[in-house]
């Protein structure tokens, strides 16, 4: 119910996961393009799994940064994802445990 004017900061995040988001898509779909053209792929994949957990990572924060208290609140899917997203980001090598 409430604008978020306010809180600036805010209203910049959701442009940036939607720009964050879409980046991500790009690098995907550029590895299955090479890969079905049977051109090598292995750099744009690599790339695309540590963008994809970097960024993925951000994005959650974000999500959780959104919805305030809401966001750490088991019940609230938003948790889970982030928790998940974490989880990702430790296997894949892009933060420290």
């Amino acid at each position: 119910g409430q604008t978020t004017t306010p809180r600036q900061g805010l209203e910049f995040m959701v442009p940036d996961i939607a720009i964050g988001l879409g980046g991500l898509r790009l690098v995907t779909l550029g590895a299955a393009s090479r890969a079905e053209r049977g051109l090598p792929y292995a750099r744009e994949v690599a790339l695309a799994r540590k963008l994809a957990a970097d960024k993925g990572m951000w994005i959650g924060s974000a999500g959780v940064q959104l919805l305030g208290g809401h966001g750490y609140v088991k019940e609230h899917p938003v948790e889970r994802w982030y928790r998940d997203l974490r989880a990702a980001g430790v296997m894949e090598g892009a933060v420290l445990a």
